[in-house]
């Protein structure tokens, strides 16, 4: 057997080995494992944007307790205060002193006073207002489900991408020594002019060394930048995962009609916009309300006290220095300002055919995002059927080609095994890479629809 011949065998087996955890005891003080279902868990409970949405759902259910209660008692205004003026003697019939008699000494005034309006009809303002406020609730209540959704897709997707660069990894460790092995030997047999050895080969190799160093500068970039998101989108500071092969998800997908429904139904994009319609259309309402004045109770209740100034407690005496006052009734508020109501009812127009547009627009974008995520996930299914194909081919490829160079056949060309071993990695590699294409599809068309598609334990096979 030629030395290109064993070097290729050595280079295949390793490719056979791909995937394969190496053997030994593991670590008892080693973190756990966490698959994709924990990581999700920590990821829900953990990512600051979802604590920070919370946050603003509280913030809109405030806003609306506050429409529900505020306009009784925004009117509301209490007044105090206290001042200086010049003393003040005499009756309501006489007095000896002028009506600024400044050099009589100063006494202290305190003034107290209290005054509101209860609105009891408004042509519609405090309905409308506690409608918008309960549309921004429902529809920070949505957003939420939108970051949910995105979060959880980017958690998967940074999850493939992991068993992606660990299955390559594997592959790795398992074939560079044996490359190197067979370097050492196929020079050592240049050196000393062995028939066997052909300077072809050793360029055939070089580039097949070549190759799988470029490939394992690409996966430890997609492995450290996969695990830096993890442990952002997750707050796991010490990352491991399950030693379990990539395997593809089983999806079959709905028609893409159904998908365009089900993104039109549960999208939570569609959702919101529909919240914010129905806020802009009771704002609307509230402008057109403002031609028309509100009815409601008033009241008002006012003390002043001087002790510097004569009482004078005649009803019919104005006496600003000592005063008592209570009064209540039916009271209608009423804004003159037509010129502004209709520039305003005009403005709020034009926002609510906006965010109509918005809607229409917003549907297709969806229309064309299911459509290009659907497209995706059939191409990726049917890449990964060929190249699961194209493995299992160039394989038993492989295999024909060492039989026939470890029983020394004569007609056997070292140039067809190098090949054959070349083939056979790069068909397992694709196939790896369609696997982890095929899965980032499915989760993406998951998240596009709005809708589950799959249930959470089939996103991951069970680890034997």
């Amino acid at each position: 057997m030629g030395l290109s011949a064993w070097a290729a065998v050595t280079l295949a087996g390793a490719a056979v080995a791909w995937g394969q955890p190496p053997e030994g005891e593991p670590n008892a003080e080693a973190p756990q494992a966490l698959n994709l279902a924990a990581l999700l868990s920590l990821a829900e409970a953990r990512y600051p944007g979802l604590r920070a949405q919370e946050a603003r759902i509280r913030a809109a259910e405030a806003r609306l307790d506050e429409a529900r209660l505020s306009p009784f008692f925004r009117s509301w205004q209490a007044t105090a205060g206290i001042t200086v003026a010049p003393r003040a003697e005499g009756t309501i019939i006489f007095s000896d002193q002028g009506q600024l008699p400044l050099d009589n000494g100063w006494a202290p005034v305190v003034d107290l006073g209290i005054q509101g309006f209860v609105p009891l009809y408004t042509f519609g303002k405090l309905r409308n207002l506690k409608r918008a406020a309960r549309a921004g609730v429902r529809a920070q209540r949505l957003d939420r489900e939108r970051r949910l959704a995105r979060l959880r897709f980017d958690v998967r997707r940074a999850y493939f991408a992991l068993q992606l660069a660990l299955d390559v990894e594997q592959m790795f460790r398992e074939g560079r020594p044996k490359l190197e092995r067979a370097r050492r030997r196929l020079q050592r047999m240049l050196d000393d002019g062995d028939p066997n050895a052909n300077p072809t080969h050793r360029y055939r190799l070089e580039a097949a060394v070549a190759e799988v160093e470029a490939r394992a500068s690409e996966t430890t970039r997609l492995r450290r930048g996969a695990e830096a998101a993890l442990r952002a989108l997750t707050g796991v500071a010490e990352l491991v995962v399950p030693p379990c092969p990539m395997a593809p998800v089983e999806l079959s997908p709905p028609t893409l009609e159904a998908l365009r429904e089900r993104a039109h139904r549960s999208r939570p994009e569609v959702g919101m916009l529909q919240a914010a319609l129905e806020a802009r259309e009771a704002d609307l309402d509230i402008q057109r309300a403002g031609y028309a004045p509100d009815f409601g109770l008033g009241f008002q209740a006012r003390y002043s006290w001087g002790p510097g100034m004569t009482d004078q407690s005649n009803p019919w005496i104005s006496d600003p220095a000592n005063r008592q006052s209570l009064g209540g009734g039916l009271l209608m508020r009423w804004s003159l300002d037509f010129a502004g109501t209709r520039f305003r009812t005009a403005r709020a127009r034009a926002r609510l055919e906006e965010t109509r547009a918005q809607l229409d627009e917003a549907q297709l974008g969806m229309d064309l995002e299911v459509a290009t995520s659907l497209e995706a996930l059939l191409d990726a299914q049917r890449r990964e059927a060929a190249w699961r194909e194209g493995r299992q081919q160039t394989r038993a490829w492989f295999v024909s080609e060492a039989q026939a160079y470890e029983i020394a056949l004569d007609d056997t060309d070292p140039k067809d095994l190098i090949d054959a071993m070349k083939a056979y990695f790069e068909a397992r590699f694709n196939h790896l890479r369609a696997i982890q294409a095929l899965n980032e599809a499915a989760a993406e068309l998951e998240r596009v629809t709005g809708e589950e598609l799959l249930p959470p334990d089939a996103w991951e096979p069970p680890c034997e």
